[in-house]
């Protein structure tokens, strides 16, 4: 049986390895629009540099036991450690009993451990769907075809809405999935040739403009040239999507870093990012998990767009519903990843 997964941020790929490990008499395939892996953990390169433009860093609280095996293992690959350093003015929610890590190699490669062999196809766009008998024709934007029998979308809920399903979604899910939001995010990575040391390595900012700033070249030791990487705040963002270019947001973010940090260097290298769906704000109603938009031959949908809670851990519990969906489908014993691979 052959399983498309459409995304490869971390839903798709802890779903991949899940289905992989779990049920290999499947043939699996990934479509990811974007040129990496990661999604909301992309890391940018650009010539020699390199830096974390979306999540920072991954926060694991002692009393989720849920994602404990999935830290064990990204910890004894060394794709993720420990962060070291300051975090100033760190939101309350991080008050207590958790830990932050982050990934030397950038936060993509998280979900590049849980792809690693799997058939991934970067920069295809999934356009349209259509039935044929039991399989499914997935067309790609180049025009491309491919037939699958059974159709998984781990993508942001409010993109399924841009796709041709054939009249096969219901205009109820429709309708829930056009309910879903997300806060759109304004990013700028900033390059310099030498830069003053600070006694923290991230810091979030009570700003109009400037939310977050971290200096990626200290929190992924990576000796490379100092990186800055700033996220702009979330009103800020809202106000200027559609209405302004990543270019001119960018220009207007570099003009109050500078009023923040008036001691920095002019930069060498600039370079402006936009997440139209940067943070789940409100979920698929009720909050199901996975969402059946066609029952024969099978389609889902998942990922933290359709959980109460949007963050790494939700994401692996998402890909676990989802696998098992596939296995109902497809009758196969559910045997969670945590057990045969995690330990």
């Amino acid at each position: 049986m052959s399983v498309l997964i459409v995304g490869a941020g971390f839903t798709g790929s802890v779903l991949s390895k899940t289905l992989r490990v779990t049920a290999p008499e499947l043939t699996l395939t990934v479509w990811e629009k974007s040129r990496g892996a990661g999604g909301r953990q992309a890391t940018k390169r650009d010539g020699e540099h390199s830096c974390d433009i979306g999540a920072q860093y991954l926060t694991h609280w002692q009393s989720d036991e849920f994602f404990q095996p999935y830290i064990n293992v990204l910890k004894s690959t060394n794709v993720i450690h420990e962060l070291k350093g300051n975090i100033i003015n760190a939101p309350s929610k991080y008050e207590g009993n958790c830990v932050h890590y982050v990934a030397h190699k950038g936060m993509n490669s998280t979900s590049k451990y849980f792809l690693s062999g799997t058939n991934v196809f970067y920069g295809t766009r999934v356009t349209s769907l259509k039935m044929l008998n039991d399989q499914i024709e997935v067309k790609n934007s180049e025009g491309r075809s491919a037939k699958f029998d059974a159709v998984v979308f781990t993508i942001p809920a409010p993109q399924l809405l841009e796709i041709d399903m054939d009249g096969k979604m219901a205009p109820e899910t429709r309708e829930d999935i056009s309910k879903v939001q997300f806060t759109p995010r304004f990013s700028l990575m900033v390059v310099f040739d030498e830069a003053p040391e600070y006694d923290w390595v991230m810091k979030y900012h009570a700003d109009d403009v400037v939310r977050f700033t971290v200096w990626d070249n200290v929190k992924r030791s990576h000796g490379l040239d100092p990186t800055l990487l700033i996220h702009c705040s979330a009103l800020y963002a809202v106000k200027n999507t559609d209405v302004k270019t990543k270019e001119e947001v960018g220009q207007e973010m570099l003009v109050r870093l500078k009023e923040l940090f008036p001691e920095l260097p002019v930069p060498k290298k600039v370079i402006p990012h936009f997440w139209r769906y940067g943070q789940v704000y409100k979920p698929y109603p009720g909050s199901p998990g996975v969402v059946t938009i066609n029952e024969r031959p099978l389609i889902l949908a998942g990922g933290d767009s359709f959980m109460e809670t949007s963050n790494l851990s939700m994401c692996a519990k998402a890909a676990e519903i989802l696998g098992d969906s596939l296995k109902d489908r497809f009758n196969i014993p559910k045997i969670p990843l945590r057990e045969v691979h995690l330990k």
